[in-house]
């Protein structure tokens, strides 16, 4: 079963977690914003990477994102130094899925020290139409950042939680977001993930 933690929604959340077991994406025009933390991290191996569990993680996102939740329109990263490598979990857990989808991977430079501005630039971008933006964190700055998209209060992430799935649903850039959390090692027991394929 899901563990789907419901903020603030429009249908029971019985129906909507039933939706999400089906796999039946969501039809509706809203848009959405679906933010995670990196892919796992081994800090005792000294470097800047993902871990080989945070690299299996980053490589299921790549088919489960599309095939739960729908193609994404935009895949936004957390800022890494190029010298050094520091910070580039984020970028790297988004590599899949940006060769999955043909997509780029945009680098928001400011989000170190404007992580929460960053999240309300993003949102008062949402058109009217449907978008699907997909982020991927540093831990410490992702509550900032559900600020600035329009979550008040979010809970700090522990240092060893690397499973969470936030997504903001938007019916329009001005709305309050329904925010609903999943856990990705539960999204990979669904309907919607296991009946993907791997495509070469």
């Amino acid at each position: 079963m899901i563990n789907a933690t419901f903020y603030r929604f429009s249908v029971p959340p019985v129906i909507a977690l039933l939706l999400v077991l089906l796999g039946v994406r969501s039809t509706a025009s809203a848009s959405e914003v679906i933010l995670m933390r990196h892919g796992h991290k081994d800090v005792s191996r000294g470097d800047f990477n993902l871990s080989p569990q945070g690299l299996e993680r980053a490589l299921a996102l790549g088919r489960l994102i599309p095939a739960c939740f729908g193609r994404p329109t935009k895949i936004i990263s957390y800022p890494f130094n190029r010298l050094t490598g520091k910070n580039s979990r984020s970028y790297q857990t988004l590599v899949p899925l940006a060769s999955a989808t043909g997509l780029n991977i945009e680098i928001v430079e400011d989000a170190i020290d404007h992580s929460e501005a960053v999240g309300a630039r993003l949102r008062a971008s949402l058109a009217s139409h449907q978008e699907r933006l997909v982020l991927a964190w540093e831990h410490v700055r992702m509550p900032l950042l559900a600020r600035g998209l329009g979550m008040p209060a979010m809970q700090s992430i522990s240092n060893e939680d690397f499973d969470q799935i936030l997504v903001f649903r938007y019916a329009s850039p001005t709305a309050v977001p329904k925010v609903q959390l999943y856990r990705q090692s539960e999204l990979l027991l669904q309907p919607c993930y296991q009946g993907t394929k791997v495509k070469l």
